[in-house]
């Protein structure tokens, strides 16, 4: 006897205890039915006898609105190369690609495959690779405070810059970043350095980012920075080369203030788009012997997020930075007086 000849056969012994004994809330009672299971068994077995008595199989919902196959298949493919982007960010490089889907119908497929969270993702571009290899400093993403808004009118009105520590490499040691993001398009810079010196904040104004607004005859008004010693001095003496650097290019200084790096927040959430994009999927790919080879693929990565990776927040709204930063006009004002 089947499972579902057994439950048949118990449905019908309710049917006939109500029948012998003439009092249905009694048998509800005796059996832990609701009345209104029984009165909907006593219905299935006037229309279709015994058989009515069976488990229904529920019919195969008609799903007009079902992503086909072959997107399905481009949005697990996108997820193995780019496995920390969102719903939202995929149906948008997907749609620049020729596929058109929406968020909801991104997210419903990565439901359906259990790549609805990120770490899943992440586990399933390791297990394409063939490697499944898991550690904790993989799985662990760095959730910094919601940034506060900048405003900034045009290219090159306020740089915002800072140090990120990125890890320790057997061979080379630890690493730091400089980083800097036009706050007015998004458009980044960065460079790895052994250490976090003043030398190496001048260097990377001197040689990643100063060259890039001359060349484009675009002026650097003002830099952001915390309150790190690279930036700025914490004694009486004001003689700190940072601050010489800018004072010789006539580029103005802001400092945020002490513990509140959300007031940074633009360069943070460079930072943090750094870390999951490039660095948490190139040390999984590769291995570095020296900080030439690890900055070669940083400057490819940087060239793909400022001239081909889309924005999703409310300054771009789906364009790519250099497109903002490339078209942006300066305000025609009077110098200020003397």
């Amino acid at each position: 006897m089947t499972a579902d000849e057994r439950i048949a056969r118990h449905r019908l012994s309710v049917l006939h205890h109500a029948q012998q004994y003439k009092n249905i809330s009694n048998t509800c009672r005796l059996f832990g039915i609701s009345r209104t299971v029984y009165y909907k068994w006593l219905k299935r077995f006037e229309i279709f006898g015994y058989e009515g008595l069976l488990d229904i199989t529920p019919a195969k919902p008609n799903m007009p609105n079902k992503v086909p196959p072959d997107k399905v298949q481009a949005i697990l493919d996108y997820v193995i190369h780019f496995p920390s982007h969102g719903p939202k960010r995929i149906a948008n490089e997907l749609s620049h690609q020729g596929i058109k889907i929406s968020d909801c119908g991104v997210y419903n497929v990565l439901k359906r495959h259990g790549l609805n969270r990120k770490v899943s993702r992440l586990l399933y571009m390791q297990q394409a690779m063939g490697n499944v290899m898991v550690t904790e400093d993989y799985l662990r993403t760095v959730e910094p405070p919601k940034p506060e808004h900048i405003h900034a009118d045009h290219p090159g009105h306020i740089l915002s810059q800072d140090t990120f520590y990125v890890g320790t490499i057997k061979g080379i040691g630890r690493i730091y970043q400089q980083t800097g993001i036009d706050c007015y398009s998004s458009f980044g810079f960065a460079k790895v350095y052994p250490d976090k010196t003043a030398k190496s904040a001048v260097d990377f104004l001197e040689t990643k980012v100063l060259p890039v607004y001359r060349s484009l005859g675009i002026p650097l008004d003002r830099v952001l920075t915390d309150n790190g010693k690279e930036y700025t001095t914490h004694w009486g003496s004001q003689n700190h080369e940072y601050e010489a650097m800018l004072k010789k290019h006539h580029i103005r200084h802001t400092r945020i203030k002490p513990r509140s790096p959300r007031t940074n927040g633009f360069v943070e959430r460079l930072n943090k788009t750094l870390l999951e994009e490039f660095y948490q999927l190139a040390f999984l790919r590769k291995r570095y012997y020296s900080l030439e080879e690890l900055q070669q693929d940083l400057d490819e990565f940087m060239i793909h997020y400022n001239f081909q990776r889309t924005h999703q927040g409310y300054r771009l709204k789906g364009r790519v930075p250099a497109e903002k930063f490339l078209n942006g006009k300066r305000r025609l004002a009077l110098p200020q007086p003397r």
